[in-house]
């Protein structure tokens, strides 16, 4: 049976861990901002977006296909960067909300015409920009979610 010494040695330990993890600048640094500059350097590396980039076995894989699947596995780990029980990672998921209205901003400019940011009127982008999207609402939600739990577990009342 745990008393509340070893209950206080966990949250120590546990205080510590998360203590280390929040020292880090990059915790901060949403993963599609790495997506977008990846998008970036693609469209001037690239020019056609379309050809294969890879083969693999039976499947030709071309740029944007491969970012695409980088796009998704980023915006699942990201949900897991909100999703810890009564830590708040607020100001993550707002930093991923802000970089998806930084992209929906870059696309509206783009398909108004705005010459200079024409690279970002096109499929590719708006796919990039609807999984952004997406996945910075899922994360405020999970966020939501796991302290509104955590902060409801000790009630008694």
């Amino acid at each position: 049976m745990a008393t509340n010494s070893d209950g206080a040695l966990a949250s120590g330990v546990a205080a510590h861990v998360h203590g280390v993890a929040r020292r880090s600048p990059f915790k901060y640094v949403p993963g599609f901002l790495y997506i977008l500059v990846l998008y970036i350097a693609g469209k001037f590396i690239f020019s056609d977006p379309r050809a294969t980039l890879v083969q693999w076995g039976e499947y030709p894989l071309s740029w944007v296909e491969v970012l695409m699947v980088g796009a998704a596995m980023m915006a699942m780990a990201e949900q897991l960067k909100v999703s810890h029980p009564g830590i708040d990672n607020t100001i993550e998921a707002i930093l991923m909300a802000a970089v998806a209205g930084v992209q929906v901003l870059l696309f509206a400019l783009g398909a108004a015409g705005v010459r200079s940011l024409a690279i970002f009127n096109n499929t590719e982008f708006f796919m990039l920009t609807l999984i952004s999207m997406t996945q910075a609402v899922v994360a405020i939600l999970i966020n939501a979610r796991t302290l509104r739990r955590s902060i409801g577990v000790g009630d008694n009342g």
